[in-house]
């Protein structure tokens, strides 16, 4: 009798062991999510995981998304934001805020992936952290920066859940390409995360100099489908015009930040202010010798110099401007905008009415050049 109740014992702990999930799979919750003021971020279905009632995210990969400086060595990573530094050290496993470490170490390490609970991470970088329960996601954000109240927030993540119906463009339709001039800056996420939902590529003229402020937000663009152009290392027109050389030494720098950034070689070049009348016949000879390829526009919504509340009249600049391009029979339409807060505004309207009016939107093709210049110089 007695041997039968410990044969009955071991079965019932080993049932238990064996009933127990494993971490990564408790671990894993893909349908909880990440967002930062009125963005929700891309993450793999195990990038966001729920451990000890935390949710938690790839340190690495947040700190990107929260444009934080990352500095990595043999022995640490530090993260640095808003005057705050947390480090790891790989060897000791310990992790410090401001040189302080932390008894309670924050870090999870899964798979060699260094994961960090999302509330620890956001509210030591100046972040205020909220759970939404309605859409299961964590939201970052801070009152400094302009974004929508967590009600206005839930509805627009509800509404782009819903399926789109895009029509079919008819053939004889043009092709348009959405172009926008001066990024990166804080308006160029808020642009990419409209197109993504509408699933359109477009074509970015980033400054160089402003790369090397937003070099994850360029990679990010990259690594979304979007054609990188180059607009110049200062959109300075009293030094960038001076002579050939200088024109074409500012693209060429540009081209190799872009290529050393993102590994992509870029051709396009889009010169501030237009070809016409600061491009010469020489620095148009350098572009061509140098392979590269010249665009301006067709379209110019003008919205750099259109206010907030007027962003209307952006829409209605697309509309006029395509609608006479294509009465023209222009088969390849390009439309100027900017990284600006009024061109957000009006973009979702700008594609919706494209998408229904049956235009094909498309991002520059290297390998389809389209001659777009006001002289029409062919071969450039």
């Amino acid at each position: 009798m007695r041997m039968n109740h410990f044969f009955l014992c071991i079965l019932i702990i080993t049932t238990t062991i064996f009933s127990l999930p494993t971490q990564s799979k408790a671990a894993t919750d893909s349908q909880r999510n990440i967002a930062l003021h009125d963005r929700t971020l891309s993450f793999q279905e195990d990038e966001v995981r729920l451990v000890n009632s935390q949710m938690i995210v790839p340190l690495e990969k947040m700190a990107r998304y929260l444009y934080a400086d990352i500095v990595k060595t043999a022995d640490q990573i530090l993260v640095t934001k808003n005057n705050t530094s947390i480090s790891y050290h790989y060897r000791t496993k310990e992790t410090k805020v401001n040189g302080i470490t932390e008894i309670a170490n924050p870090v999870i390490v899964i798979d060699d992936v260094l994961f960090m609970p999302i509330r620890f991470l956001g509210e030591s970088t100046g972040f205020k952290v909220d759970y939404l329960t309605n859409i299961l996601t964590a939201r970052l954000y801070t009152d400094t920066y302009p974004h929508l109240s967590h009600s206005e927030f839930i509805k627009k993540v509800t509404k782009e859940k819903q399926p789109i119906q895009k029509p079919s463009p008819p053939s004889d339709q043009p092709t348009v390409y959405l172009t926008f001039d001066d990024g990166p800056n804080r308006y160029t996420s808020d642009n990419l995360r409209i197109l993504k939902e509408y699933n359109v590529k477009a074509t970015f003229f980033f400054v160089g100099s402003q790369i090397n402020h937003f070099k994850s937000l360029t990679s990010q663009t990259f690594q979304d489908g979007h054609y990188l152009g180059l607009h110049s290392m200062t959109h300075n027109r009293n030094k960038l015009y001076v002579s050939s050389k200088a024109f074409l030494g500012e693209m060429r720098t540009e081209a190799e930040l872009i290529k050393n950034l993102t590994g992509h070689t870029s051709v396009l070049v889009r010169a501030p202010y237009g070809s016409s009348p600061y491009v010469t016949p020489a620095m148009r000879d350098a572009l061509k010798s140098g392979g590269y390829k010249l665009w301006d526009w067709d379209v110019d919504t003008v919205d750099w110099k259109i206010n907030d509340a007027e962003y209307q009249e952006i829409i209605n600049n697309v509309k006029k401007g395509v609608e006479k391009a294509r009465l023209a029979k222009d088969q390849h339409i390009v439309i100027l905008l900017h990284d600006r807060s009024q061109t957000t505004k009006a973009l979702p309207a700008i594609i919706e009415w494209l998408q229904k009016s049956g235009y094909s939107i498309q991002p520059y093709n290297p390998n389809q050049h389209v001659t777009q210049n006001f002289g029409n110089h062919s071969g450039i």
